[in-house]
């Protein structure tokens, strides 16, 4: 082995050539070892995101979108308004004019106080209206007379009211017609039938050969 390879030269690599140091950094970039090992040494340790960067973005996101934080609550604001600002003044009068208690206030005081006659007009007027429309006095006549009514089944408004409902009911006035339906059915003779009968009638009359035969029959005996 001695006699088959032979050295061209020897030569000796010094650690601190710039060409070895450049080298070991790329050497040390593409490496995978080194480039998990900051993993290497974390995995197994706990870890809480309170102060991570991404937990303080959103915090801050929720600070900035938070409705109680943007608006100012009144009474922390240093501020006093003026109470004779023409708009102040204009909003009590508003208000004033719609409160119904105000409104009312006068005439609270006063119908305690004023004494209305009962034979005014104005008063005669109301009761006459409201007897007008009450129910109680619109069914007082008929309260009182139909206790004197006689319900019995054979008295004579009763069976006038039974006549005058047989009357206009349409049911009993057909009734006679339906009993008929079916009678006429299977008649020995077209005779028997005074339908058919009226219906021979009339087409006799409407015949115009029927209309012609009394003169067919003495055309030829006239001279």
């Amino acid at each position: 082995d001695i006699d088959y390879r032979h050295y061209l030269h020897e030569w000796t690599c010094l650690p601190d050539q710039n060409d070895v140091i450049q080298a070991k950094k790329a050497y040390d970039l593409q490496s995978d070892l080194l480039y998990k090992s900051d993993l290497e040494w974390i995995r197994g340790c706990g870890w809480m995101p309170n102060g991570s960067l991404e937990v303080k973005k959103v915090q801050r996101a929720q600070e900035i979108l938070s409705d109680r934080h943007y608006r100012q609550p009144p009474d922390k604001l240093s501020f006093t308004s003026i109470v004779d600002l023409p708009i102040l003044v204009q909003a009590k009068i508003n208000s004033d004019l719609l409160n119904e208690r105000k409104y009312k206030e006068a005439w609270e005081k006063d119908k305690v106080q004023i004494h209305v006659l009962p034979d005014t007009p104005e008063i005669l007027l109301a009761k006459s209206n409201a007897d007008n429309v009450s129910q109680k006095i619109y069914k007082k006549g008929w309260e009182a007379e139909k206790k004197n009514i006689d319900y019995r089944a054979d008295a004579i408004s009763i069976q006038s009211a039974k006549a005058s409902r047989n009357i206009a009911s349409d049911y009993l006035y057909k009734e006679i017609y339906r009993k008929q339906l079916g009678h006429h059915v299977g008649c020995r003779d077209i005779h028997d039938d005074p339908k058919m009968v009226w219906c021979m009638h009339v087409g006799k009359m409407q015949s115009d050969r029927e209309y012609k035969k009394e003169f067919e029959k003495h055309k030829a005996k006239i001279n």
